[in-house]
């Protein structure tokens, strides 16, 4: 006899439900746990990370079969340092005593990006007209010597000095007040380089072939105005190498007594009309002239007067010294 579907004794055992869910190992569940654990204290980490612990992971590929994973975010990290960098240094461009231009703040800090990469470097100081002139031996010299920095000119020494400045009161009346400022006492351009290594070595080498061959079988007192005359050239030329060329304090706002004064970008200050931005030497300079290579650093106020010695001397000195040596004398 044929039995019905559902009719027999085992038929009547009760049902066992079976779960449709997977079963999951033994370590995923602790895992889980951990990064519930994690989802919890999130909330009172620090936003950076916060942001460290949702950073997506990407796959750097290998020669082989493997594959390691990098964190994705690495560059965003990079980008904000960078960019508070950025805002430090024109914080303290802007809150600087003299009128310059946007450069770093100390020899060290350029000396670490030529260090970095000096190859780049170098050929960037090529290429870019903003970049700073002989800018590769300031930063490891300069860095090396301790020497300050305004702009793209290394300070030796620097000493502070009492001013009289015209400020406006608040009743509208203009009065006089006594202010102290930095002073650059000895300061060389970006052109040092070849002041050192071509200028002095030229006036020094010519000076000294005369002064061996000839000047002991001269008379006396063409050899006393020789000497007045070669010393006075090399005098000159350190006056105009190392004094202050006249680099403008800065200027938020312009004096009381405003006759012409223009807003410089560059430099971010007030300036007169006599004073002009060098970008050479990345400072405004009063009564600019120009930048003399060989005398290293720019012409200005402060040191036009020993620059237009050095040029008579010079003339005078070659023209007597080719004489000397040629026995027209």
């Amino acid at each position: 006899m044929s039995q019905r579907r559902g009719g027999s004794k085992a038929s009547m055992k009760p049902a066992v439900e079976v779960s449709n869910e997977e079963m999951v190992p033994f370590s995923e569940c602790l895992d889980a746990a951990t990064s519930s654990s994690l989802q919890i204290d999130r909330e009172s980490m620090e936003p950076i990370q916060q942001l460290q612990l949702q950073q997506p992971v990407i796959a750097a590929p290998t020669s082989g079969s493997t594959s390691s994973t990098v964190p994705a975010g690495n560059s965003t990290l990079d980008s904000r340092f960078d960019a508070e960098q950025h805002r430090l240094r024109v914080q303290s461009w802007k809150e600087s005593h003299f009128a310059t231009g946007l450069v770093p703040a100390t020899w060290e800090e350029e000396y670490h990006s030529y260090r970095n990469d000096m190859k780049g470097q170098c050929m960037k100081m090529v290429d870019n007209d903003n970049t700073t002139p002989c800018g590769c031996c300031s930063a490891m010299i300069c860095s090396m010597l301790g020497a300050g920095r305004v702009g793209n000119m290394a300070v030796l020494r620097q000493s502070t000095e009492w001013v009289d400045e015209l400020v406006e009161a608040e009743n509208g009346e203009t009065t006089t007040m006594r202010v102290m400022r930095p002073r650059l006492d000895v300061v060389v351009g970006p052109y040092w380089p070849m002041l050192m290594f071509v200028t002095y070595p030229l006036i020094l080498g010519v000076s000294g072939l005369t002064l061996i061959t000839v000047i002991p079988n001269k008379h006396p007192l063409l050899g006393l105005v020789w000497g007045i005359l070669t010393v006075g050239l090399i005098s000159a030329l350190a006056l105009t190498a190392c004094r202050d060329p006249g680099i403008l304090p800065r200027y938020n706002n312009p004096p009381p007594d405003d006759n012409g004064w223009r807003w410089n970008e560059r430099s971010h200050s007030y300036r007169p009309r006599s004073a002009w931005y060098d970008p050479d030497t990345a400072v405004v300079v009063e009564e600019f002239d120009h930048t003399c290579p060989w005398t290293g650093t720019a012409i200005g106020k402060k040191n036009m007067l020993p620059f237009q010695t050095f040029v008579c001397l010079v003339f005078v000195c070659l023209i007597m010294n080719i004489i000397l040596l040629t026995g027209g004398i």
